[in-house]
């Protein structure tokens, strides 16, 4: 298992000279969550910008969409599959927000593979201009909604990586037999699919235990992580 490395937050200090916030705030980040901008979403309520422990993030009002536990999520996860040696040629993102799962890719694993990407929110696509040390010319963006768009692909992926979120709630359409049937005709012989999954509240694990019963017409390994408490990466294999 590879051993987590901390990286120095370059792009903070980049977003911070750039936008004139004052060094205070990044000293302040340490004992405070600060926010350093917000965000209309028609999306996401509360979208915004903020420095932790001068961390900068993507966050809504209940929920972190980049870098910061949600990042955790991921770095867990590819551990867990043993990422660096299966080293993914091509990767399909359902769910990009700021872009966390490529920034653990390059500068954790040292791996460029070639990214589809698929956001709704073309605010969130557009915050990616904050992380500046982002290599992103391998990877294609599509704005739209993931469970229409994934009907236009037809190119066989080596990971697929699925975080589909309305704030803390997974999308509902993520259950049914014409987004898993595209879902399963996506994915390598030898690759894997990755979903994040969130069971909180009573409702959520009643959907996740349909969801894994749904799982089962489809692949055939499902294997479960449980990430952070509340946090389940489902793998798939076929």
């Amino acid at each position: 298992m590879q051993e987590k490395q901390h990286y120095p937050n370059t792009p903070t200090q980049v977003l911070l000279l750039k936008n004139k916030v004052y060094w205070l705030k990044y000293f302040l980040s340490y004992f405070y969550l600060i926010t350093v901008k917000k965000i209309h979403s028609n999306f996401n309520p509360g979208l915004c910008i903020q420095l932790e422990a001068g961390k900068l993030l993507l966050n809504t009002t209940n929920a972190n969409y980049s870098y910061g536990s949600l990042h955790q999520v991921f770095e867990d996860a590819f551990e867990l599959i043993d990422l660096q040696n299966s080293n993914p040629k091509s990767v399909l993102v359902l769910g990009l927000g700021a872009g966390s799962v490529i920034d653990i890719m390059q500068r954790q694993y040292g791996i460029y593979p070639k990214i589809t990407a698929i956001e709704i929110d073309p605010v969130v696509i557009e915050c990616l201009k904050f992380w500046e040390l982002l290599n992103l010319d391998k990877t294609k963006i599509i704005q739209g909604d993931a469970f229409e768009i994934i009907h236009t692909l037809n190119e066989e992926f080596d990971l697929i990586i699925v975080d589909l979120f309305i704030d803390m709630e997974v999308a509902s359409l993520i259950n049914t037999p014409e987004f898993l049937s595209k879902l399963k005709s996506l994915i390598s012989h030898q690759g894997k699919i990755l979903i994040n999954y969130i069971v909180e509240t009573k409702g959520q694990k009643n959907s996740f235990a349909e969801f894994q019963l749904s799982l089962i017409t489809y692949f055939k390994e499902i294997t479960g992580h449980e990430i952070m408490g509340i946090n389940r990466v489902l793998e798939l294999k076929i």
